[in-house]
């Protein structure tokens, strides 16, 4: 009976040596396969483990993330087709504020014609002005010149330096050829010439 126990003893002694070998091996194999996965592709894994036991292959995993860049790209589009818009807008707007301008640098032009008429006008009218003779003004000049003819020459010469081109010019229209001539021969030679041609251009 001793011997029968002892061989039962053994027999399971034997057993869990066989088991921790299998054990051992198995581990040992595990941790060769792992490190021969992790040297061949990196520590990531190529699937993802889901509940219920579900694999995920890299094929489905590629789909996931051209999923993923549609969606962004879709959003993308999104967004530029909301600036495209705005833009728009924007750009219509610019359209209307610059025909705006337009229209009213035209009334300008054409209020700046008629401004610049009328101002050609009342210059025109000034210069009229300028130039007429009021009837004082002409009465003074006849009797300036009636006192020109009571005066020799000398006296002549004298009073005409102190009367300006413009008094001297009138009295030469208003007075007699040979009077005017007189009034002529008295001035220095350059300011009759310049009267002369004055007076010429005038009649």
């Amino acid at each position: 009976m001793a011997n029968t126990g002892s061989v039962k003893d053994s027999e399971k002694g034997a057993l869990k040596g066989l088991a921790f070998g299998l054990f051992g091996f198995s581990v040992s194999f595990l941790a060769v396969l792992v490190v021969t996965y992790v040297a061949l592709y990196g520590p990531e894994l190529p699937v993802t483990v889901k509940w219920r036991t579900e694999v995920v292959t890299g094929e489905e995993i590629r789909l996931q993330n051209l999923q993923h860049t549609k969606k962004a790209l879709q959003d993308s589009v999104k967004v530029l087709k909301n600036s495209i818009r705005e833009m728009q807008v924007s750009i219509k707007e610019i359209q209307k504020k610059y025909k705006k301008i337009q229209a009213d640098y035209r009334k300008l032009a054409a209020r700046k014609s008629i401004l610049k008429t009328r101002v050609t006008v009342l210059q025109t009218k000034t210069d009229s002005l300028n130039n007429a003779l009021t009837r004082e003004q002409v009465t003074r000049i006849q009797r300036v010149a009636k006192m020109l003819k009571t005066m020799n020459g000398q006296k002549v010469g004298k009073f005409l330096l102190s009367l300006d081109n413009k008094t001297i010019l009138t009295l030469l229209q208003i007075s007699p050829e040979k009077q005017a001539a007189t009034i002529l021969s008295a001035l220095e030679p350059s300011r009759a010439a310049a009267l002369t041609q004055k007076y010429v251009s005038l009649n």
